[in-house]
């Protein structure tokens, strides 16, 4: 029972840091988009769209 329940608080807290690591993702990019160049900017926003998509297929969609 106990090791059930530090194996879901790992789990969310790993979730939370992939959906911080996104957000500091997204943030760069429209920095880069507003600040540097644009077409940077443009790239970001693929990587970081890139990122949450197998982000979402494997923390959700595929599992074990």
């Amino acid at each position: 029972m106990r090791a059930e329940a530090a194996r879901i608080v790992w789990r969310v807290l790993l979730h939370a840091a992939v959906i911080a690591g996104l957000y500091i993702a997204f943030s760069f990019a429209l920095f880069l988009g507003l600040q540097v160049r644009p077409m940077l900017g443009n790239l970001g926003m693929v990587v970081v769209a890139v990122l949450g998509g197998v982000y979402v297929y494997f923390g959700f969609i595929r599992r074990r």
